[in-house]
């Protein structure tokens, strides 16, 4: 797979904004000393212990629902493994549940061989009979396992998957319609956790809150809106891990997360303010980290919403944004130029395509008057934390320099997602896709093929006439099996994308950023910074 690793934000995008030592300390003096927070004293010589701030915690780990970052994802990646595993570090997909996968041919059969000797946070041996359980409650809706609104089927793959098959005790087997190079990576994600039967036969569709998993931690507490402990499970098939116990502490304020990692309170994060990361470089105490940017973040349009139907107005909307502002006032500077949907980390990642995310106000203004749209007021939906407000501030500026009336909701993280898939709810929306696996096809088929919740209710772009071409393209790039080729066939369908459909207007690449304490080693940077949270090589110095 092609690789183009981007370290430092070029001056051309706005880079980072230049702070002395002298600011640094000005304007961090009032809280970098000030940990007391109500959380204990944790060094590592005493109880060997890790807490890792989270914005969020629900205590509900089902996988194959989505629950928020803190449940869903993060915590997620210390309890489970799935057949598949990847490192971000490597694009490289390794066997994790699956010791070793065979495939046909013609590319359509996928043949799994569990890892012998493997068990269960509950003691039950891993076997094939519970890797059938956990993807027959994904496919099918009468599984009493399965719970109210799943949609892990669009991630892997949606209906291209034709059956899976039980072979025996060890083998499993997954069988496409059409070839996708991209299916073993999919089964990486956090949501292809693999389930323990038994848990499954004790809480049913509850599994959620007592996760049963084969990851390198096993769940010991959840409180909502507090915390999750995990600790160390001994018979992690790559061995325990070195910490013995995480504590994913609930931390949303900003102030309060900079000064807890300065004064030693919290030991990593990956929800670190932007804001804040030249106080937390300056420290002496945290390190900073610069990951690669898998993230792509994006104004979405709904395409079938008043003059959003106009491709015009999508089109004259993507002109208005100034991604050097959205760079420079939302991220501080730790962003990138986006060129279309892939990023510098990916296959289909071409720089020339940053052309399509240029700012052109004569041209936006020319657009919206031909569509018959100046003074149109358009709604516009924001999460209201992180650097949700200030991207909202910045593309709300930006589309009223071109004529039009933005009136923007910010809303706590639950009810935004119930509003982007419910596309009589919404119209534009600040929105991004996390590189869960690096294949760009974790971005393509989700967000645009047909019965995928993204195509049908965020953009609602299925109806356009461009939609069997673009799904032809999408399909195309997938079943490629050389890697020249299908990078080449992703940089024509960003192309195609950003020319005839225009449901996206790019913002920004990006990476969350990522602090650890300094005595901390092992952190995989590159994971963590598209969310993917991989603790068990993390070991105290």
């Amino acid at each position: 797979m092609i690789m183009n690793r981007m370290r430092s934000p070029s001056t051309k995008t706005g880079g980072r904004v230049p702070v002395s030592r002298r600011q640094v300390l000005a304007s961090g003096a009032a809280g970098l000393g000030a940990a007391t927070l109500g959380l204990p004293r944790l060094a590592s010589a005493q109880d060997n212990t890790l807490v890792f701030a989270v914005n969020s915690i629900t205590g509900n780990f089902e996988p194959t629902v989505w629950n928020g970052f803190g449940d869903t994802v993060i915590t997620m990646d210390s309890l489970g493994r799935g057949l598949t595993h990847v490192t971000f570090q490597s694009t490289d997909v390794q066997g994790a549940v699956a010791e070793s996968w065979d495939v046909s041919e013609d590319g359509r059969v996928y043949t799994f061989s569990i890892r012998p000797g493997m068990t269960f946070h509950d003691g039950t041996d891993v076997t094939a009979q519970d890797v059938f359980r956990t993807f027959n409650r994904i496919l099918d809706p009468e599984d009493p396992t399965r719970p109210a609104g799943t949609g892990a089927i669009d991630n892997l793959g949606g209906d291209n998957l034709q059956e899976i098959e039980l072979v025996d005790d060890m083998t499993f087997r997954f069988i496409l319609r059409d070839p996708d190079a991209a299916f073993a990576a999919r089964l990486s994600r956090p949501d292809m956790v693999i389930i323990s039967g038994a848990a499954l036969d004790e809480y049913g569709s509850d599994i959620g809150p007592n996760l049963v998993s084969c990851g390198p931690y096993r769940l010991v507490d959840a409180t909502p809106g507090e915390r999750a402990v995990v600790e160390a499970f001994d018979d992690f098939y790559l061995g325990r891990p070195s910490v013995d116990r995480i504590v994913f502490q609930v931390l949303p304020d900003p102030l309060a997360l900079t000064s807890a990692l300065v004064g030693g309170t919290v030991s990593m994060s990956n929800f670190v303010p932007h804001s804040n990361l030249e106080q937390l470089a300056s420290s002496g105490r945290v390190t900073v980290h610069e990951p690669q940017a898998y993230i792509s973040l994006f104004l979405t349009m709904n395409a079938t919403a008043g003059p959003l139907s106009d491709m015009r107005v999508r089109q004259a909307i993507n002109y208005a944004v100034d991604r050097d502002a959205v760079i420079n006032e939302a991220f501080f500077g730790y962003a990138y130029q986006p060129a279309y949907m892939c990023t510098a980390a990916q296959m289909g990642y071409d720089p020339a395509q940053e052309a399509y995310s240029t700012r052109d106000l004569d041209r936006a203004r020319q657009l919206i008057q031909e569509a018959g749209a100046e003074g149109a007021t358009i709604m516009m939906h924001s999460q209201n934390q992180l650097f949700w407000p200030s991207l909202g501030q910045v593309v709300q500026r930006n589309l009223e320099d071109i004529g039009l009336n933005i009136d923007t909701q910010y809303v706590e993280s639950g009810s935004f997602f119930g509003i982007m898939f419910d596309k009589t709810q919404h119209e534009l929306g600040l929105w991004q896709r996390s590189a869960f696996m690096p294949d760009p096809d974790g971005k393509f088929s989700p967000l645009f093929f047909s019965g995928t919740l993204s195509a049908e209710d965020t953009t609602a772009h299925t109806g356009l006439p461009t939609q069997p071409e673009l799904e032809r393209r999408i399909l195309e790039a997938l079943q490629a099996q050389d890697p020249e080729v299908r990078n080449q066939l992703y940089i024509d369908l960003n192309r195609f994308l950003a020319e005839e459909v225009m449901v996206h207007a790019m913002l920004a690449n990006i990476y969350t950023p990522v602090a650890s304490q300094n005595d901390l080693s092992g952190v995989n940077a590159d994971g963590m910074g598209t969310y993917r949270t991989f603790l068990e090589t993390v070991s105290y110095l």
